[in-house]
């Protein structure tokens, strides 16, 4: 190929990089900015938050999944712990499930509660600009009962 070309084909290619990448920014712009034509769309801490959490934990099961269906006897040891972790995961989303419900139908607007895979560490994320003293052993209460989590493992915020 002759360097004209090059040139020529290397200059047609940025030509398309950067109509795909105009392209692109305005439609995410046409697509993200509003909901309505008038109305800037928001994306709370709490459902980012989750939006995160839920992904992480589907890639965590996605490459357990994969362990889980090695064959051979070489790797069954390494299946039974993929399948331990993997309900620990499931487990502990369940908890998160629960105590997010409850603590909704105890009056707080949103929340977010994670929980470790081993169901001893809970942190508690509340959308209420302050916690009164009442609050926070409600929120310790439920989580004692339906988690049997120490209080010393339990962290309560307010955003």
């Amino acid at each position: 190929m002759s360097k004209g070309k090059k040139i020529a084909l290397i200059v047609s290619m940025v030509v398309v990089l950067a109509v795909a990448a105009v392209l692109n920014v305005t439609l995410l712009a046409k697509n993200n900015g509003t909901a309505d034509g008038n109305t800037p769309i928001q994306t709370s801490f709490f459902e980012t938050s989750r939006l995160n959490r839920q992904s992480t934990r589907d890639y965590e099961i996605s490459e357990l999944n994969e362990i889980l269906q090695m064959e051979g006897e070489e790797y069954a040891e390494a299946r039974q712990n993929a399948l331990t972790r993997k309900q620990q995961i499931i487990d502990a989303m369940e908890t998160e499930l629960l105590l997010e419900t409850y603590l909704r139908a105890q009056g707080f607007d949103d929340v977010l509660v994670t929980v470790n895979a081993t169901l001893d560490n809970v942190s508690v994320i509340v959308d209420k600009d302050e916690l009164t003293r009442e609050d926070t052993v409600r929120i310790y209460n439920i989580i004692a009962t339906e988690a049997a989590v120490d209080p010393d493992y339990v962290k309560i915020l307010s955003v």
